[in-house]
């Protein structure tokens, strides 16, 4: 994304000028940008990776109704991502300074709609998202990294992976915007795609060896019991699975026709489900109450596994690029940083870099903050946000801008998503802060204990 000017920035409700002698200009296609088909696979390839792993897990926390939970947030991710398309590109039309490349969109729509609250509350959730999916990335790449070269007797701590693969990235982290490099984007989807398939095979392989052992847990008196706070974790964990809405504005700022990012999010939700679905039930209709945290921790080793591990690994340092790149314009903004590649450029990212990497070797074990993660901002910003921000819009604009009506049959869906946005939210967030508080779930940081941490991260089996 380009940078506005800092009046830009500051003023996103003032329209000065004339409108009317901007219209033609507002329906100029850009020289560049990205198509539909890019759009897709950013969206695919930022929002799977890390939580596939962890489907399998949350299905067995929720039981089967777990499916049921993975294709609501799907169905409500896919409408909500639509509905805050609609926002910004009725944003974008009506108020003349906001048809230049923004940086921080979806700030933007809460400035226009809740003024300096609405955006302070936006950037505080939506970059809380992007920060800790970036430290959770890193950990799973490194905890990846690590359990595949054990296995060739290269035995070193997790604490040096997460400072080696970080240092690694940080220079792909300097290019300016998504549309720089598609690419990337393309890599972690096919990355994912081709590992999910390897991983079911592999699964449908294990089943009786599985099968077995599910019947020697049984015979022992071991049974796994479901509750509220095991029923609200597998919450959060599958929202955090659909948490990439934080980053939705700013892809669809980036497209050379940003009126079609609807048509984008659809095509994208309805190719992660094909992902999610076979990984999530075939995790758990195979290895039952046993399965791990991490899928890969229940598959049988061999090179099936092996190459699915080094594929999501990849996927995981490709969507980290793509998930750093958001978090770090919103810091350059008030530095008023020139678009061209430069020195300071290279610092800020760097520096962040370095923030994430030392929260990484302070918190080595993230099962529980993944689910904070997905039922706090994630909820805020994938159920609550999008649906309240366009009635906003059309109370205070309904008149006057085109397209800024709601349809009645859309009244009672937006109240029932913002329900069980704040209902499941909060309620995932409260089991979240209690596993996270246990004694037992207490890993000290590298710098205290680098072999506890190393032990309890490695491999991504928290995850």
């Amino acid at each position: 994304m380009d940078h506005k000017t800092p009046e830009a920035v500051e003023l996103m409700g003032n329209t000065n000028g004339s409108y009317d002698n901007e219209k033609e200009e507002k329906h100029a296609p850009p020289v560049s940008g990205l198509t539909v088909i890019t759009a897709v696979l950013f969206i695919t390839g930022e929002m799977t990776g890390s939580g596939v792993l962890a489907l399998p897990k949350a299905v067995k926390d929720a039981g089967w109704v777990g499916i049921f939970l993975i294709f609501m947030c799907a169905g409500i991710s896919s409408f909500t991502g639509t509905v805050l398309g609609r926002c910004w590109t009725l944003l974008r039309e009506n108020k003349p300074e906001l048809r230049q490349h923004c940086a921080d969109p979806y700030p933007t729509i809460g400035f226009n709609t809740f003024g300096k609250p609405g955006k302070i509350i936006v950037n505080i959730s939506v970059y809380f998202t992007l920060y800790g999916v970036c430290v959770v990335l890193l950990l799973i790449a490194s905890g990846n990294v690590q359990s595949l070269l054990s296995q060739v007797n290269v035995d070193m701590s997790l604490c040096y992976w997460v400072m080696i693969i970080g240092g690694a990235l940080a220079p792909f982290c300097w290019l300016k915007s998504p549309k720089d490099f598609w690419p990337i984007a393309l890599g972690a989807t096919v990355t994912t795609v081709i590992a999910c398939i390897l991983i079911f095979i592999q699964a449908m392989m294990d089943v009786e060896k599985a099968h077995n052992a599910t019947v020697a847990h049984i015979e022992q008196g071991e049974v796994f019991e479901r509750g509220f706070e095991t029923f609200f974790l597998a919450f959060g964990m599958i929202l955090f699975c659909f948490g990439g809405m934080a980053a939705f504005p700013t892809i669809q700022a980036d497209m050379r026709e940003p009126s079609r990012f609807p048509k984008a999010v659809i095509v994208a939700m309805a190719s992660i489900l094909c992902m999610y679905i076979p990984v999530g039930a075939t995790g758990f209709a195979v290895y039952g109450d046993l399965v791990a945290d991490n899928i890969f921790d229940s598959l049988t080793q061999g090179p099936m596994k092996s190459v699915a591990t080094v594929l999501i690994t990849m996927h995981l340092v490709f969507a980290y690029v793509i998930i750093q790149n958001p978090l770090s314009q919103v810091f350059e903004m008030p530095l008023n940083l020139p678009d061209e590649f430069g020195l300071k450029r290279v610092l800020v990212r760097t520096s962040i870099t370095v923030v994430v990497i030392f929260t990484a070797e302070s918190c080595p074990r993230f099962g529980h903050i993944l689910a904070l993660v997905g039922g706090s901002a994630v909820t805020l910003n994938t159920f609550v946000f999008p649906s309240i921000f366009f009635w906003k819009i059309t109370r205070m604009h309904g008149k006057e801008w085109e397209g800024a009506t709601m349809p009645k049959w859309e009244i009672p869906l937006h109240v029932i998503i913002i329900t069980i946005g704040v209902i499941g939210g909060v309620s995932a967030t409260y089991s979240a802060i209690r596993g996270i508080t246990d004694p037992t779930a207490f890993v000290p940081p590298c710098y205290v204990n680098i072999t506890a941490a190393s032990a309890m991260g490695g491999g991504g089996g928290s995850h």
